[in-house]
């Protein structure tokens, strides 16, 4: 009883004494896997708040200081200068919107928002979407969709998958870079889905700089963003990848060679008949 009051008073270093036999032994176990609980949580909030100030301090600086120079007159009201002001806004917008996004994950979606989704007809529609920034860009994009490809889940968030798969083609590839986006349905491969089910496969694979070997295993962690720190980017699209797929009972995988690109594997248990 002493140790739960003090936990809750603030000393989160506290645990139950476990030596106990029978039930007593059990609840200080209980009690200590908890207090683990509540400080693995506390200390991802402590995390999170610096990952988000480190993200938003760069572009609000960049931007009150540019803002600061056209008050004093110290450079002109160019369009060269507006669109460097502007760029910074839009990357804060950005991280925002995938704070808000990641937000919606830890949340868990509402079973109201599941339903039977075409992935094929996602892919299009993201596609066309976001080809202006993509031939911005300099990049060919071409796709192959094998039929219809149905999934069970939330159309909003299979358009954010395959939004920020796209995105970040346009973003870390070179101009000239091609782009291949190819949805097909195969058999099971290691979902957790009932035997003999099928899968929906998307592929998102291009011939940009690719990725060091080292850096591979942490691109979908919240804020990694690989190579040159100054890339665009909140180093959250593709950890919003990551979770949504992964709240779909799905996998992703990617595989990239420096120098020849890189592919993404998204595998989502196929909707049944």
């Amino acid at each position: 009883g002493r140790v739960a009051q003090s936990f809750a008073r603030g000393r989160r270093d506290l645990r139950a004494d476990e030596s106990a036999s029978g039930e007593l032994g059990e609840l200080a176990r209980g009690f200590n896997e908890a207090a683990d609980a509540v400080e693995r949580s506390a200390a991802a909030r402590r995390q999170m708040a610096a990952d988000v100030a480190h993200e938003l301090r760069t572009p609000l600086a960049a931007l009150q200081a540019g803002l600061e120079e056209l008050r004093d007159g110290l450079v002109p009201a160019d369009p060269a200068t507006l669109s460097r002001l502007h760029d910074q806004s839009v990357r804060l917008g950005r991280v925002v919107g995938d704070l808000a996004l990641l937000s919606q994950v830890d949340d868990a979606a509402p079973a109201s928002q599941i339903g039977r989704v075409d992935l094929a007809g996602v892919v299009a529609d993201e596609v066309a979407a976001r080809m202006p920034e993509l031939r911005a860009a300099g990049l060919t994009v071409t796709g192959r969709v094998d039929g219809s490809a149905p999934v069970l889940g939330d159309a909003d968030r299979l358009h954010q998958v395959v939004g920020n798969l796209l995105a970040n083609c346009a973003r870390h590839c070179r101009p000239g870079d091609e782009v291949e986006v190819r949805v097909s349905v195969q058999g099971a491969a290691g979902l957790p889905i009932g035997p003999g089910a099928g899968v929906v496969v998307l592929e998102v694979r291009d011939t940009g700089p690719g990725i060091a070997a080292a850096d591979q295993a942490r691109v979908f962690d919240r804020y990694f963003r690989a190579g040159d720190v100054r890339m665009p980017g909140s180093g959250l699209g593709l950890a919003v990848v990551r979770e949504f797929v992964e709240a779909h009972a799905g996998r992703v995988e990617l595989v990239s060679a420096p120098g020849l690109g890189t592919t993404v594997t998204v595998r989502l248990p196929l909707a049944s008949a």
